[in-house]
């Protein structure tokens, strides 16, 4: 285990500035970033994911196909010798250890969290992965696209370059993806004109996790993007604001 002094991220280092990309491993960036909570990242590579949570003892987040699956975000808190996996669960551990700083997760509303977290996976990640699939794959070094292209193409059952080729089929699944973040929209224009966080005036877990999402469009896609401009100019320019409003938090120690 590293000797930091203060507490370790572990994430997936791709070529975009900054190296930070995985919007799983945002969601915990960006927690860690709105509490304050000082921090350094150190990076690991995709085939050398497994080796480490078996290593630090990290426990895995979910069963797939019968066997344990170690994904990352991971963090290691030196100050407790915690070692905790999972975007979501890490909130809760910064929320509990570091009581005198803004909660991710306000008292009472941890089941609403954990179901926006979940939704936001279902109904956004997976809907315009297929789109972003292949800019991501080619910021990632030879060792990690390599792991990427292997393990995709198995679970989607074809070539990355195919998840969503260019015409028609990348069209429509791109209109079903804004589709999803209208939806969203919403939900959030529920809380009255002029509030730009899911709580309404105050950034929570749930802002952290939409967040990592706009953060993961804009850098594999850039800035001069189709996709960046069309969520930019989407649904009454919420999501410019909400960019706008975590960029102070859009920081890679």
């Amino acid at each position: 285990m590293s000797d930091s002094p203060v507490i370790i991220l572990y994430d997936i280092p791709g070529t975009v500035a900054g190296h930070a990309w995985s919007p799983n491993t945002w969601k915990a960036r960006f927690a860690l970033n709105i509490k304050g909570i000082p921090y350094k990242t150190e990076w690991v590579e995709y085939p050398d994911v497994v080796d480490l949570c078996k290593r630090i003892g990290a426990a895995h987040t979910e069963i797939r196909g019968g066997s344990p699956h170690y994904t990352l975000p991971i963090i290691y808190d030196p100050s407790t010798k915690a070692v905790v996996s999972d975007s979501f669960k890490i909130a809760q551990y910064l929320d509990k250890t570091y009581l005198s700083l803004p909660a991710l997760i306000p008292a009472g509303t941890e089941a609403f969290q954990a179901m926006f977290t979940n939704t936001i996976e279902q109904r956004i990640q997976n809907v315009m992965f297929p789109v972003l699939a292949l800019a991501t794959l080619l910021q990632l070094s030879p060792r990690s696209m390599e792991y990427f292209r292997r393990t995709r193409e198995v679970r989607f059952g074809k070539k990355v370059e195919d998840f969503a080729p260019e015409g028609e089929v990348r069209d429509a699944i791109w209109k079903t993806s804004l589709g999803t973040f209208s939806e969203v929209h919403g939900w959030m224009g529920v809380n009255g004109i002029g509030k730009t966080f899911v709580m309404g005036d105050t950034p929570s877990f749930a802002d952290a996790d939409i967040g990592s999402h706009l953060v993961w469009i804009k850098l594999v896609m850039g800035t001069e993007s189709k996709e960046w401009k069309d969520i930019l100019a989407a649904d009454e320019g919420r999501w410019a604001r909400l960019a706008e409003a975590l960029s102070k938090w859009e920081v890679v120690n």
